[in-house]
């Protein structure tokens, strides 16, 4: 490098960068394989955890219904196949993951055999039969599969115990393990990823998912010896939330293992070796690619500030020389600056007139040109003239031009120099490219008018766009549809997966409505998960084929870092000129056509009417007297009796809340209850029914000289609220009242509500001595296994299935069983809803216990039921257990 010092220290600068940047790269890499091995370890040790937690709530459960149904009296009945047939096929249609049940003696006979399985006399494992018979505990048997392209079981054995606790018979249940009914159907794991459950000396009782091949059952599997020592040395050392390396047929895996304590079995989560290094290649192409590319800008910047460094000495001298004549054109600007003579033609280009021409080294050929021979004053070749009048003018000429080819921005100053005589002899044009600023301005525009996330118009822009095609509309007259949307529980989504996903979800619905709207309308993202769609239309059936489109657009599953998650939208249209005339009040009619949407069960779309917004405005009168409802007296109580089905005589009674406001006249607690749990108001109106209850039916039972019971209704609201305990407790001392006479009803519909909230709560209030019904049984949960987890004591038939028992066979047959279920559970079963003496009579041969409806008694108030109580037959006790 002669004539340059410089490049020695450059040369240094970037072999030492090299050494640290590839250093880096090489303890990057390290952490990021700890990262991820510890990642995938702590993924599998949680995938695990929730196999245990599942595996046992699944097998728990089922053996507590089981041993619920089929007891040792049922089985010492003479004709107890029959009935324990009659059982089996119930179990199985409430169980869709069992496939069949057997019934096995002692000797590991078969005794009965009912469901679909592909052979119908399975191999029974003895040594799990024999240790079922010695613990008396229910045992995990062997996979079990016929043929090819049979189906899998597992078989869960389950002892019958006789009143000693001693084993009379086996139930085995045999659940598919594959399929849309597999009991790992709910369990979420990884395409590569597998399962087993070891039992003793390492032999396979379950693998997930089973492999291909024609496999009886899994009966003399086992892992070998050295990896079952491995696992055992791992759970003994208590380690068994860290990983392991084991191989298994003949594969390397990197696995957790537990121990699944209750049914004496290891769990093993794995996954292949080999997925780590397809997960650390994935993590670190892109910092590679980011690494070499630096490296090859650092050389050319190396190799570039050699050549500039040569080029600036050499033209160091030249450039003294024109100092003088440069200095006003270097003063004004940095950028490129041009000195012409009167005629255009260029005597002087400064060093940065390279940077807008095509030439590397056309400021040195320049002078002598006409300045529109290069790039970027060519786009000035028409204007000329004009600009040379303007200068004579004002001076100066200063506009803005965009190139067409590439793009760009350029701004143009131009001032004149002049003579002694005022005669103007230079132009000195100063160009700047304004590229950045234009498009900072169009980024601040954007950010001023479009989301960020999903690139759609906003709020303020909707509003804009929505004006002006009212305003088209108007003209045209045509018609405008704005149809409010919202995501369904997409604050599940971000409390459930996060933010991020959250994000991630709204930027991939906007694209799917923004597919569906194409050409024909617009979509704009107003805020949160929240968009809105005008569209100009010509008939009623375009709007409706846009609407469903929309909602089966977004239908189809998402998946979103491994996981399916399910969405779905609601709509309110709103519709110009018909609705309304401004944007305002369009998107107001729009929502609250949402909001009916939302009420209606989500997932389809509403068009606003004038109804609805009565109604929206009657329900807020109803939500603001019900405020005040009670200070003003307004709240009463009714009663209506429950009678013994058999002898007609009054039993106990229901408390029914009733409204009467002055300004609104009579409401239907069906109208408003509902309000009242939506905005809470239903916690004091609870306490209010509890307590008045209580006192009434202290009224009642001296009227009666009868222990008579009273039912009450609990919300949801009033369980979550959790100060229902401590109401109780207060209600019962302040009245003295017996709690065994009275009896809480909850909807079947609040079980499926937070279970491990409610739960606990439903325990408290039974340890005050009260009992509790599942009120409209029949109708919301569809679940029969928490009759088994909820202490219960009876089930009351939605007045559904009573109205229509007589014409009905379905309902019949349905009601019937309801009682027999409950009747084998050692339930009560109240029939509400009886209106005649033939659902009366029907109710009577299904076994029914107690009736309650119109046939009876009305809704009463308090002296009018007193009156009834006087006139009425009574029974000498009230005890459902003795009825």
């Amino acid at each position: 490098m002669k004539g340059y010092d410089g490049s020695k220290p450059l040369h240094i600068l970037f072999t030492l960068l090299s050494v640290i940047l590839i250093t880096a790269l090489a303890f990057f890499g390290f952490a990021i394989w700890k990262e991820i091995k510890s990642a995938e370890e702590a993924k599998l040790h949680q995938q695990n955890r929730s196999l245990i937690e599942h595996s046992q709530n699944f097998f728990n459960q089922k053996t507590r219904l089981i041993v619920k149904t089929i007891n040792s009296k049922l089985l010492n009945k003479p004709e107890y196949i029959s009935e324990v047939s009659t059982m089996f096929n119930y179990l199985l249609s409430t169980t869709e993951e069992a496939a069949a049940m057997t019934l096995i003696d002692r000797d590991a006979k078969t005794l009965l055999i009912t469901g679909d399985i592909s052979n119908a006399n399975p191999n029974y494992n003895q040594a799990v039969l024999d240790k079922v018979f010695e613990t008396k505990t229910a045992q995990i048997g062997y996979q079990y599969k016929s043929g090819l392209l049979g189906k899998s079981y597992l078989p869960l054995y389950i002892p019958i115990l006789d009143t000693k606790r001693k084993p009379i018979a086996i139930v085995a249940v045999f659940f598919y393990t594959q399929g849309k009914h597999s009991m790992m159907k709910n369990f979420i794991m990884s395409e590569t990823n597998r399962i087993w459950f070891l039992g003793e000396q390492g032999k396979v009782r379950l693998t997930h998912p089973l492999p291909t091949g024609i496999v009886s059952n899994l009966f003399g599997l086992k892992i070998s010896e050295e990896t079952a020592q491995k696992i055992q040395s791992q759970l003994e050392q208590g380690k068994s939330h860290e990983g392991i390396r084991l191989t298994i047929e003949n594969k390397e895996l990197l696995a957790n293992v537990n121990y699944l304590a209750e049914y004496q079995l290891i769990s093993i989560n794995s996954e292949p070796a080999s997925d780590l290094t397809t997960i650390w290649l994935d993590r670190m192409r892109p910092v590679g690619i980011a690494f070499l590319m630096f490296l090859i800008i650092a050389l050319l910047a190396y190799r570039l500030s050699i050549r500039i460094g040569k080029k600036i000495s050499a033209e160091k001298k030249k450039a003294e020389g024109n100092v003088k004549k440069l200095s006003k054109a270097i003063e004004q600007s940095p950028n490129s600056v041009v000195i012409t003579d009167s005629h255009w033609k260029i005597e002087y280009a400064n060093k940065h007139f390279e940077l807008s021409s095509s030439k590397p080294s056309s400021h040195e050929e320049a002078p002598g040109k006409i300045i529109t021979s290069y790039t970027p004053y060519n786009l000035l070749e028409d204007d000329l003239e004009k600009i040379s009048d303007a200068i004579q003018v004002n001076g100066s000429w200063i506009n803005e031009r965009q190139e067409e080819f590439e793009g760009k921005w350029y701004s143009f100053s131009i001032s004149h120099i002049t003579n002694q005589e005022d005669e103007i002899t230079h132009f000195v044009t100063v160009v700047q490219d304004i590229t950045e600023r234009k498009h900072a301005e169009v980024e601040l525009y954007k950010q001023a008018n479009f989301d960020p996330l999903t690139g759609l118009p906003n709020r303020r822009r909707a509003h804009e766009y929505l004006t002006s095609e009212l305003q088209d509309a108007w003209t045209s007259k045509q018609k405008v549809a704005v149809l409010y949307i919202d995501i369904d529980n997409f604050k599940n989504v971000n409390d459930t997966f996060g933010h991020q996903i959250g994000d991630q979800l709204l930027s991939l619905m906007a694209s799917r409505l923004s597919a569906s709207c194409c050409d024909i309308a617009q979509i704009c993202h107003i805020g949160g998960d929240e968009f809105l769609v005008y569209y100009s239309y010509s008939d009623d059936q375009a709007l409706e084929k846009l609407s469903l489109e929309l909602l089966n657009k977004v239908s189809t599953p998402v998946m979103i870092e491994g996981k399916q998650i399910y969405i779905s939208i609601s709509l309110g249209i709103s519709k110009y000129p018909d609705d309304g005339n401004d944007v305002s009040s369009l998107i107001k009619f729009a929502d609250i056509a949402l909001y009916e949407s939302k009420k209606a069960g989500r997932n389809r779309h509403s068009y606003f009417t004038q109804d609805l917004n009565l109604h929206l405005k009657r329900k807020s009168s109803i939500e603001s007297e019900l405020r005040q409802a009670l200070s003003k007296n307004e709240i009463s109580m009714r009663y209506q009796t429950k009678n013994d089905i058999e002898t007609k005589k009054i039993i106990g009674f229901e408390a029914l809340m009733r409204w009467h406001n002055t300004l609104l006249g009579f409401v239907s607690p069906e109208e408003f209850i509902e309000i009242a749990e939506e905005t809470g108001i239903i916690n004091e109106l609870g306490e209010f029914a509890l307590r008045q209850a209580c006192h009434d039916l202290l009224d009642f039972q001296k009227k009666s000289n009868t222990s008579l019971r009273m039912a009450v209704n609990l919300s949801v609201q009033q369980l979550q609220n959790g100060k229902i305990v401590e109401i109780l407790r207060t209600v019962l001392e302040e009245t003295g009242l017996d709690p065994r006479l009275l009896e809480l009803e909850i909807t079947e519909s609040l079980l499926a509500e937070n279970l491990d909230v409610l739960l606990p709560r439903l325990e408290s209030l039974l340890d005050q001595g009260v009992t509790l019904s599942i009120d409209d049984f029949g109708t919301g949960y569809s679940s029969l296994s928490y009759l088994t987890s909820f202490p219960v004591s009876t089930l009351k038939v939605d007045r559904a299935f009573v109205k229509d028992m007589e014409t009905n066979d379905g309902d019949a047959a349905l009601t019937k069983t309801i009682v027999s279920m409950a009747h084998a559970l050692d339930l009560k079963v109240v029939a509400e809803g009886i209106e005649d003496e033939t659902q009366l009579k029907m109710l009577k041969e299904f076994g029914c216990d107690i009736g309650q409806g119109y046939l009876f008694s009305k809704p009463l108030e308090k002296n009018a039921m007193e009156m009834l109580i006087e006139t009425f037959e009574l029974p000498d006790i009230t005890d459902y257990g003795k009825l």
